[in-house]
């Protein structure tokens, strides 16, 4: 609570906003029903305008305002704000100083490629590593997809599934700003998806005319673009057992150079 002029004010924090409608996305009707309670439940505030310090809400995705807010006709999204850039994430110079002591011993560019990556915003902003993934690798000292196998929806997977998506075209893909921050129970562009659960991120950013905003959006890190290449390989009809075969008789010809066996590998 905090204390005014006005009198006593109330700090209202909310994580996950968006949970019960992601938890049953590929539910049309119950997602919709969710939906319908999570507005009225967020319209109070509205009212409660008069009483309210600061309020904060965090999620996954960003519905649109017409869909899930319309109660509240003054938020600011601050996602792509760029004092805001860092917030969520470590950045070199936290990694190289307040980490200092944990460094030695692990290659400080394998870091960098593993868990960096991250952009919220235009190219001279800073990129942040996965706050989960440096911490767990400073504790256990190798390098592992620790964030994605924590943190995968399987929402996400099922919908890339169903829309077949080719992951090597994930690295070159453009959007416009408004479809990074459009999202529905009944509109999910495949970009928003990707880019809204930290699965692609920004790259660059182009204004060829003046509000009309294009992104450049790609993978983040190697950790990233490894794990969900292996996660859809079932997808794509390739069991595990059958992967792990292919993979190191790949490994084995690459790290001979042996070009002629690699051919025939492929």
């Amino acid at each position: 609570q905090a204390h005014s002029h006005y009198g006593q004010r109330v700090v209202v924090l909310i994580d996950e906003y968006d949970k019960p409608i992601l938890d049953n996305i590929l539910d049309g009707d119950r997602a919709r029903e969710l939906r319908e309670g999570l507005k009225n439940l967020y319209s109070v505030l509205k009212d409660a305008d008069p009483h309210l310090h600061f309020v904060l809400l965090t999620g996954v995705s960003k519905f649109s305002k017409v869909s899930l807010f319309s109660g509240l006709n003054n938020l600011n999204d601050i996602t792509l704000d760029a004092p805001y850039a860092a917030i969520c994430g470590y950045t070199n110079h936290d990694v190289d100083t307040v980490f200092a002591p944990e460094l030695p011993g692990l290659d400080r560019e394998e870091i960098r490629r593993w868990y960096n990556g991250y952009r919220w915003g235009r190219q001279d902003v800073p990129s942040v590593y996965n706050p989960f993934d440096v911490l767990l690798l400073l504790q256990k000292r190798e390098f592992g997809p620790y964030w994605f196998e924590s943190a995968t929806p399987t929402f996400l997977i099922d919908l890339l599934k169903q829309r077949g998506v080719f992951t090597p075209q994930l690295n070159t893909l453009q959007a416009k700003a408004q479809l990074l921050g459009r999202f529905d129970v009944d509109d999910i562009a495949t970009e928003a998806l990707l880019f809204q659960t930290g699965y692609i991120t920004i790259q660059d950013v182009q204004e060829p005319m003046t509000g009309y905003r294009l992104y450049s959006l790609g993978f983040p890190n190697r950790e990233v673009e490894s794990s969900l290449n292996e996660f859809l390989l079932p997808v794509l009809g390739i069991q595990n057992s059958e992967a792990q075969t292919y993979q190191l008789a790949l490994f084995n010809v690459l790290l001979k150079q042996n070009l002629t066996g690699l051919e025939t590998h492929l």
